[in-house]
C-alpha cells in the first residue's frame, strides 16, 4: 500500500530494528508500518527522514517522492527494484519446499510460548516450568480461584470471536482460502494460529469485574470482545506479522 505523508503534523520518518517504519507525530506520538506493507512513500519537504529509514527503503525497493506544500513533485529516492510476493505465494513456496514442517513446527512452538509467557504474566501466574509446559491449565486454575467458578464456556466464547476476527482477516490477506486450510491431512493454519491467539483470550477472561450466566453468554462476549476490539486487532496483527515474517525469511 502507499505510505502518504503530506500531514503537516508528520515531523519524522525512521525505521526500527524490526524494520518497521517509524512515524512520529508533532505531539511526539509515534506509529509504527511494516516496511513490507509499503510500496512507495510519497512525502511533503518539512518532514524529517533518517538516513537508516532512506537506505532501508532502497534496499526494500520502497520509492521515496518528495513532494513540495503545493504537491508538486521535487525529488525521487529509488532504490533496488523489489520482488513482490503475496502472502499467498509465499504459503505456496513453503508448503512446496521439504523442510517445511519441520521449520514450521518450530516457529509454532515458540510463538506459542512466547504468547503463553506474557499470558501467565498479565494475569500475574507464576510462570514455572509446570505452568509453561501446561499454560491452559495453568490459566484456567487461575480463573477459578479468581472468580470461583469454572471459565471454561466463557474463554471459549471469547476465543471464537478472536478465531473468526483472525480467520477473516487472513482469508481477505491471502484470497485464497483453499490454502489457510492446507492440502496436507493433520495440518490446518487457521487452527494453529487460532490456538495461539486464543491464550490471549485468558487475559480479558481473568482481569473481568464479572462473568455472565449461561443464557447471556453469547451477548457478553460479543459485548466483552468489542470493548476490547484494539487490543484484539493488535493481537491478529501481531501474529499475522511474525507469521508473514517467518515466511518472509525462509522462502521469499
Amino acid at each position: 500500500m502507499p505510505l502518504y505523508l503530506h500531514n503537516a503534523h508528520v515531523k519524522r520518518l525512521d525505521i526500527d530494528r524490526s524494520t518497521r517504519l517509524c512515524i512520529t507525530l508533532d505531539n511526539q506520538t509515534k506509529r509504527f508500518i511494516p516496511a513490507h506493507h509499503v510500496s512507495r512513500i510519497v512525502c511533503n519537504n518539512n518532514i524529517d527522514i533518517s538516513a537508516s529509514a532512506l537506505i532501508a527503503c532502497m534496499e526494500l525497493g520502497i520509492p521515496v517522492a518528495v513532494v513540495s506544500a503545493k504537491g508538486e513533485p521535487i525529488g525521487w529516492c529509488l532504490g533496488a527494484r523489489r520482488k513482490e510476493t503475496t502472502l499467498a505465494q509465499l504459503l505456496l513456496n513453503a508448503l512446496e519446499d521439504a523442510t517445511w514442517t519441520q521449520l514450521y513446527q518450530h516457529w509454532q512452538t515458540l510463538q506459542t510460548s512466547a504468547t503463553a509467557a506474557n499470558a501467565l504474566l498479565l494475569c500475574q501466574v507464576a510462570c514455572t516450568p509446570a505452568a509453561m509446559q501446561n499454560p491452559r491449565a495453568a490459566l484456567c486454575n487461575a480463573h477459578r480461584v479468581k472468580h470461583g467458578i469454572a471459565c471454561a464456556k466463557q474463554l471459549k466464547a471469547l476465543s471464537l470471536l478472536a478465531h473468526s476476527a483472525m480467520s477473516a482477516q487472513l482469508a481477505q490477506e491471502t484470497n485464497a482460502t483453499q490454502l489457510l486450510a492446507w492440502y496436507r491431512p493433520g495440518l490446518n493454519l487457521l487452527t494453529d494460529l487460532g490456538d495461539i491467539l486464543a491464550l490471549n483470550a485468558h487475559i480479558d477472561l481473568h482481569h473481568a469485574s464479572t462473568l455472565p450466566n449461561d443464557d447471556q453468554l453469547d451477548k457478553w462476549a460479543t459485548r466483552y470482545f468489542e470493548k476490547h476490539a484494539a487490543h484484539w486487532q493488535q493481537r491478529i496483527g501481531q501474529l499475522h506479522f511474525a507469521f508473514e515474517q517467518f515466511l518472509r525469511e525462509h522462502w521469499l
